[in-house]
């Protein structure tokens, strides 16, 4: 065979391989590239379904009419989509606080529609309702325990009517109702019961002291200690962060001219507190949208799941009462809601 052609085969057969390389580095890009899409794109999905899946709750008058109630409402951390869940409020009073179980299947939260303020239970979407607590004397909401089988509540400690009045106690009732125990049984008002993520602790408020302060105490009501001790401050609205390793509250001097209200952060062990806010104008003027001389057990903070961001209200900006949240650096300050209602008790909860 001449020369040429032998050398016009061979460029022919080369020229061939290196197209059949060239296909196979490109479906190998294209396949590449195509995993690599689908990955981003399951990732955009689950954060996407995970951001959607929180929510701020939270009790609002928004649709109050010439009586003002409160409604449990929800929005997305950005105080967008929100919705109501509650649409029975008893007119000046409210259904409030809602707190979900571990699994999150149920929810309790107060009401006033049984009689005096109780504690209700329901399906996590609000549905099949029931009163939880027991008894005449007003109950409020508190936190479940860890394992979802207790829930620890506040009862208020009187023998005869009228049962709203008296010292506030810390109870811890089985879920199905066969104990309810006193936990605090002590002079002085104590309210707001958080437990611990590892069950063994109870976080709660007292003034047993002469002004309110944020105790704990062991789950069976031993070992009481003073975490705040400020018996110039009045600390009130706590919350634990989700890994129990921090506290949000709110607190205010008892005395002076600059009695603002500030939300702070500490440790769980009482160390290291920090003012986030600074407040120049957001004055003591305790909302209690309950009756007069209730405790400041009303004013909430709350964590968002990832423990980086505190949702709480203010009059900072407005004559009501409006839902912020702050990050733990104090920056980041978002105002979610913008009604003329009063909008208290946020709660975070991630589904």
């Amino acid at each position: 065979m001449p020369f040429n052609l032998v050398l016009k085969k061979c460029i022919k057969t080369m020229a061939l391989k290196q197209l059949k390389a060239y296909s196979l580095q490109a479906i190998k890009m294209v396949f590449c590239t195509s995993l690599y899409t689908i990955f981003l794109m399951c990732v955009s999905f689950c954060f996407g379904q995970q951001k959607q899946a929180e929510r701020i709750y939270f009790d609002s008058e928004m649709e109050s009419k010439s009586i003002p109630s409160f409604e449990i409402f929800s929005m997305n951390p950005e105080g967008k989509e929100i919705r109501q869940h509650t649409f029975d409020a008893v007119p000046r009073r409210a259904n409030t606080s809602p707190k979900f179980s571990p699994d999150g299947e149920h929810v309790i939260f107060g009401t006033y529609k049984y009689g005096g303020y109780k504690v209700a239970i329901a399906k996590s979407d609000f549905s099949q309702q029931r009163k939880f607590t027991k008894g005449p004397h007003y109950t409020y909401v508190g936190s479940w325990s860890p394992d979802g089988k207790k829930v620890a509540y506040n009862k208020v400690d009187t023998k005869n009517a009228p049962y709203y009045q008296g010292d506030f106690e810390i109870f811890v009732t089985e879920l199905d109702g066969t104990s309810d125990i006193n936990l605090s049984n002590t002079k002085g008002s104590d309210f707001g019961p958080i437990w611990s993520p590892d069950g063994r602790k109870i976080f709660f408020g007292s003034d047993r002291s002469g002004n309110s302060d944020i105790y704990e105490m062991d789950a069976d009501g031993k070992n009481v200690k003073n975490l705040t001790n400020t018996m110039d401050v009045d600390e009130f609205g706590f919350s634990l962060s989700p890994d129990g390793s921090m506290i949000a509250f709110h607190a205010i001097p008892k005395k002076g001219q600059k009695r603002y209200i500030d939300l702070y952060t500490m440790s769980s062990d009482g160390s290291g507190r920090k003012n986030l806010t600074h407040n120049q104008n957001a004055k003591r003027n305790l909302f209690v949208p309950y009756y007069e001389g209730a405790p400041p057990i009303f004013y909430g903070t709350s964590w968002s799941s990832d423990g980086k961001t505190i949702a709480f209200s203010s009059k900072r900006n407005s004559p009501n009462f409006q839902v912020f949240t702050i990050g733990l650096n104090g920056q980041e300050l978002k105002q979610l809601t913008h009604n003329k209602g009063n909008n208290v008790f946020p709660v975070w909860h991630s589904r």
